[in-house]
């Protein structure tokens, strides 16, 4: 029996046994070293300082990496994309003169079916009415189940020039004043006033509120731009 002092066995002639033989260390299989650490990168070109040039639309000062156009005209031109969904005939004709678009976006209004609509201003004048709309309705004619609305309530008038300071215009109907108002920017339209929409203006016809978009095209060929 082997007492419990943690001496190896002996062997029956008094012989210690001889420890196991070590087991050859098993070489390597290629490509198993640790990867040699990578060769730096060389040190980036340094870039080349953006160069002040005239900005070809208006002329003022841009630098080369802004683009086709400052910041300042950047707003104010149409993307290609939204020039060849534009209905306006002048438009999608080919060659056309500057002229500016614009359109009502619907933001809140007692009639569902209008929440969320974009109103294309692309009539000589458009007019915003009490009513139920119908697949027959006129062209620039924008009717609305609102009972806060009068029939023909408001009129939108586009430019009558492609100048860029020529703006779109609303005005309250013209036979006689309605109950409720047209208002811009919060403020009620007097009698027989004709007021000019600016981009992001707001506008207010009965319980309807919308706000108005406008974008000023240069004279170009619409195939080109």
């Amino acid at each position: 029996m082997v007492s419990g002092g943690g001496k190896p066995p002996v062997a029956p002639s008094g012989r210690a046994r001889p420890a196991a033989p070590r087991k050859p260390a098993r070489p390597r299989a290629p490509g198993s070293q640790a990867p040699a650490s990578a060769p730096p990168l060389p040190d980036a070109k340094p870039q080349a300082t953006p160069r002040e040039i005239p900005c070809p639309n208006c002329g003022e000062p841009m630098l080369s990496g802004w683009g086709t156009t400052c910041g300042t005209c950047r707003p104010g031109l149409v993307a290609p994309k939204t020039l060849f969904l534009s209905r306006d005939p002048q438009v999608t004709s080919g060659r056309m003169e500057a002229m500016t678009l614009g359109w009502l976006v619907v933001v809140s209004t007692l009639d569902r079916q209008q929440r969320g609509a974009l109103l294309q201003l692309d009539q000589a004048s458009s007019v915003l009415s009490r009513g139920e709309r119908g697949s027959n309705s006129e062209p620039g004619l924008f009717e609305f189940s609102d009972i806060f609305m009068s029939s023909g309530h408001a009129i939108v008038t586009r430019p009558r020039t492609g100048d860029r300071r020529d703006a779109f215009s609303i005005r309250d109907r013209d036979s006689a004043p309605t109950a409720n108002g047209t208002f811009v920017n919060s403020r009620r339209i007097g009698r027989g006033e004709s007021v000019d929409l600016a981009d992001g203006d707001e506008v207010k016809v009965g319980a309807t509120q919308m706000v108005f978009r406008s974008l000023w095209l240069p004279g170009s060929d619409a195939r080109t731009s």
